[in-house]
């Protein structure tokens, strides 16, 4: 009888160590947790305008002259947040040659979070 009761408990002790790593299951979220984007200062200057200038305002796309909107600055960046939000991260359909990576769909979530702050 003790043989049974060590067995159940042994069982319950080992089925109730489960772990799972979040990044590993859901390798395309964009929202976490554990995120450590929420603690972290996002800056336009460092972060923001080095991702819009390579992967959205480059020659041909979202710059003066070509593709609207114009995100070729801070001011025509902010102006049209609200669709660059839907697009590139709600969507994931922007940049067209592929989306965002997750990092910067955080760091872009963060920054308009924060209220786009220009610094």
């Amino acid at each position: 009888m003790n043989k049974i009761y060590l067995t159940l408990i042994g069982f319950t002790l080992l089925t109730g160590c489960y772990y799972d790593n979040e990044e590993e299951l859901y390798p395309n979220a964009t929202t976490s947790t554990t995120s450590t984007t929420a603690t972290t200062v996002v800056s336009y200057a460092s972060d923001i305008q080095p991702m819009i200038a390579a992967n959205c305002a480059s020659s041909g796309c979202h710059m003066a002259g070509a593709q609207i909107p114009d995100l070729s600055d801070y001011a025509k960046l902010t102006n049209n947040i609200a669709r660059v939000k839907v697009r590139a991260i709600d969507e994931k359909s922007m940049p067209a040659a592929a989306p965002l990576s997750n990092a910067n769909i955080a760091k872009l979530q963060s920054w308009i979070d924060a209220g786009t702050p220009n610094n």
